[in-house]
């Protein structure tokens, strides 16, 4: 006897089959590949190297049929990978359209630059049979605990440039300290307003000034991380005017001038800075200076992809000559400024000033009450200056 047909059972399976199979007759594959990436890599280079040639296991994905892997992101095996956190990231897709992907880090850190020379990565600039010699008059490695007098002014009383600040953030000596292996220049807001020369101020800051004089032809470079409030942080060498004996040009030059927050009412050409490198030349309009009827100024910059207040950087100046100005950042050239607005063949004092600008001005923020001493502070971890000798 013939055994019945499960018509229902039958049924359904076609049902199922039917329901699976595309518009062609072929089984719709809905299963995704896989695909499984390498763990971060870390490399470390010396703090010359632009970069370090880095070899990995590329993945390969796999899939139920066939299936085809790219990159889509980052560098591949073999590559140089530069300084700083470069994201590969690679993806498989069957004949179906189904995807997957996955991604790693390589991520590249310099080692911190030698104190026996300047900071250059790559190319080295230094002239033939000339060699670098550190001029420890105006260099500090900031170690202890203790302000040197001996190379430093912090006293606007006793520099001899008697500038107080630029209202409403006056410049103060009890806010400059060293400790933990850095010159500390830190802002605050007053409890109660200080009347000073007839002058209100609210705010302050502080200003350093080298004693001994700075010159053309040496290289100047500080690491320094920003503060995070509106106010500066600078690197810039300062001269005076004198209108008697001379010189009467008042010059100066600006290696690194930014802020630690830009906000709605900050000046339109000044919104980038918070992360940028900005230098400039400047001949100032001064009375007895009949030569020129305004001031004057050459400017060079570099719009950074983090804000100047994320990490040290090292902000290096090769003044090269009274009509070439070199800016180096983290050991490798950015930026120049060539033909002044003046002759720079005068001998000024290195400045580090933490002031207020008008064109960045106090807003509502709470940071002066809320922030904390590392968010308040510019940091100079260290100041180091060269000058060229026969080897």
């Amino acid at each position: 006897m013939k055994k019945k047909c499960n018509c229902l059972f039958i049924m359904s399976l076609i049902l199922s089959l039917v329901a699976c199979s595309s518009d062609d007759g072929n089984i719709e594959d809905n299963e995704n590949p896989t695909i499984a990436c390498l763990d971060n890599i870390t490399i470390n280079i010396d703090a010359i190297s632009s970069g370090a040639v880095v070899t990995y296991e590329t993945p390969v994905g796999t899939d139920n049929s066939s299936a085809e892997t790219t990159m889509t992101n980052g560098l591949a095996s073999g590559e140089t990978f530069p300084v700083g956190t470069t994201t590969n990231t690679f993806r498989v897709q069957d004949a179906s359209g189904n995807t997957a992907s996955c991604s790693f880090d390589v991520i590249v850190t310099r080692d911190e630059p030698s104190g026996n020379a300047p900071y250059f990565v790559g190319d080295d600039p230094t002239p033939s049979g000339k060699k670098w010699a550190k001029v420890e008059t105006l260099s500090d490695e900031f170690d202890g605990t203790t302000f040197d007098d001996s190379k430093w002014h912090r006293n606007t009383a006793t520099d001899g440039f008697n500038w107080l600040g630029r209202p409403p953030g006056l410049f103060e000596s009890d806010n400059v300290s060293v400790s933990d292996g850095n010159l500390n220049v830190t802002t605050e807001k007053f409890d109660t307003p200080k009347v000073v020369n007839n002058t209100t101020w609210t705010h302050g800051g502080a200003i350093v000034r080298s004693k001994e004089l700075a010159g053309p032809g040496q290289f100047y470079e500080c690491r320094m991380k920003a503060n995070k409030t509106i106010m500066s942080s600078t690197f810039w060498l300062s001269f005076k005017q004198n209108c008697n004996t001379g010189p009467v040009r008042k010059l100066e030059l600006d290696i690194q001038e930014c802020v630690g927050r830009v906000h709605s009412e900050t000046a339109a050409w000044a919104e980038d800075f918070a992360n940028i490198y900005a230098s400039n030349t400047w001949r100032h309009n001064r009375d007895c200076d009949t030569e020129v009827n305004e001031s004057r100024q050459k400017p060079g910059k570099t719009i950074l992809s983090e804000k100047n207040s994320e990490r040290y950087f090292v902000y290096g100046c090769w003044w090269k000559s009274p009509t070439e100005i070199l800016f180096y950042l983290d050991g490798e050239l950015t930026h120049s400024i060539t033909n002044p607005p003046a002759d720079f063949d005068l001998e000024g004092h290195i400045t580090m000033a933490i002031e207020t600008y008008d064109w960045n001005p106090i807003d509502d923020a709470t940071i002066f009450e809320t922030g904390s001493f590392d968010d308040l502070t510019t940091k100079y971890d260290w100041i180091r200056t060269w000058k060229l000798e026969d080897k």
